[in-house]
């Protein structure tokens, strides 16, 4: 039987039909790997406290990209060949803290903690994908998926605004409890409310100093060349096909006629849960023909594309070719559309059949395309 391998900080795992397709990363993480850093709580993408950073090879470039996802969206069977990395694999109590994490305690970023680990693998995500060159602005806007009810926010977003190359250097200071405003923030003794004591020399100014970036990664390790070969994990219940090319795609479809599905992303099921899997499972993610661009007279995009690689294709164009200058307001309106963990594996093709399945779906891809007269070629078997 096939097994699905992937590794969680580092150490390599393999799973068989004994999990089923509605068995998350997110509880395979917490109650196979015990690693219980990273929280469950609302299973449909949106709360963010399930975050974690996965790392696979380009399939256009073959360099290895990083990103965030929801653990509590993806199929443990989706994750063939990746590395995850969770808030337990980037620095603890014995390899030390990861600068990120020590950053946001210093600013008093986390209260009851239980939405911090999404918070800081978001950031950890987003941090190793610009090569820690981030701006303010990339900050702000990438954690729309992220929600705190205790901090108010705006100590998280200035720990991780200190990380940006264009910083404020007032965020450099670190914040003061609302229980210390009566004290110097010099040498924090309580003011005596005499004026001529705010001039005395028995405070000393004391700079906030932090930690320079430390590598507590750990080694990253590419599980040799992914066989790109179709594989198969099933059991009496289900079929999990994961596949590369189209040909295998269309060849289980005809062994299986109508009962099967389709699976990419699969966070829609953030949106609409799937109670009743069919017996075939056909994972697409990684179909070579539906992934990329092509530009002659017109943009062509794959439909397995994320939206997040859509958004950067559209400011790639509209830079570069004024006859797609209208781009640049797509990008803008798909910046609003989800958050940054869905539209890292959420896909074009994904979005527009869940609006084809579920007219009532308000579908921003759909609507965006639709204005531009966008055509969907559909292909067929031969």
């Amino acid at each position: 039987m096939s097994k699905i391998t992937f590794k969680i900080n580092g150490k390599k795992y393999g799973v068989d039909g004994r999990y089923g397709p509605d068995f998350t990363l997110n509880e395979f993480i917490r109650t196979v790997a015990d690693l219980r850093g990273t929280k469950s709580m609302c299973h449909e993408g949106g709360c963010g406290a399930c975050v974690v950073a996965v790392r696979i090879p380009s399939q256009s470039t073959g360099e290895l990209k990083i990103f965030s996802v929801n653990s509590c969206l993806v199929s443990i069977l989706s994750c063939h060949g990746w590395e995850v990395t969770t808030v337990e694999g980037i620095g603890n109590r014995t390899i030390g803290f990861h600068d990120i994490q020590t950053r946001l305690a210093n600013f008093n970023g986390t209260q009851c903690g239980y939405c911090t680990p999404g918070w800081i693998m978001n950031m950890y995500s987003l941090y190793k994908s610009k090569n820690g060159k981030l701006s303010t602005e990339e900050i702000e806007n990438s954690f729309a998926g992220n929600i705190c009810r205790c901090t108010g926010y705006r100590s998280i977003a200035d720990a991780f605004k200190t990380f940006a190359s264009d910083a404020d250097q007032d965020i450099l200071k670190k914040l003061i409890d609302v229980e210390d405003l009566s004290k110097f923030k010099a040498c924090g003794v309580k003011c005596p409310k005499i004026c001529s004591y705010r001039n005395s020399t028995q405070c000393t100014q004391i700079k906030v100093k932090f930690d320079a970036e430390t590598n507590t990664d750990g080694p990253w390790c590419i599980l040799g060349n992914i066989n790109t070969e179709a594989l198969t994990v099933k059991n009496d219940a289900f079929k999990w096909f994961k596949v590369y090319n189209l040909n295998d795609v269309f060849k289980i479809i005809d062994q299986n006629k109508n009962d099967y599905k389709l699976i990419a992303g699969n966070t829609g099921q953030g949106v609409y849960h799937i109670t009743d899997y069919p017996l075939n499972m056909i994972d697409i993610a990684d179909v070579a023909e539906i992934k990329g661009y092509l530009l002659d007279v017109n943009l062509i995009l794959g439909a397995g594309i994320s939206l997040s690689e859509m958004m950067e294709i559209f400011l790639k164009m509209c830079s570069e070719n004024e006859d797609f200058l209208y781009l640049k307001e797509f990008y803008d309106h798909l910046d609003l559309v989800a958050h940054v963990p869905v539209k890292n594996i959420g896909t074009i093709g994904g979005n527009l059949f869940m609006k084809h399945l579920n007219r009532e779906f308000q579908s921003d891809i759909f609507l965006l395309l639709e204005t531009v007269g966008a055509m969907i070629t559909i292909g067929k078997k031969n």
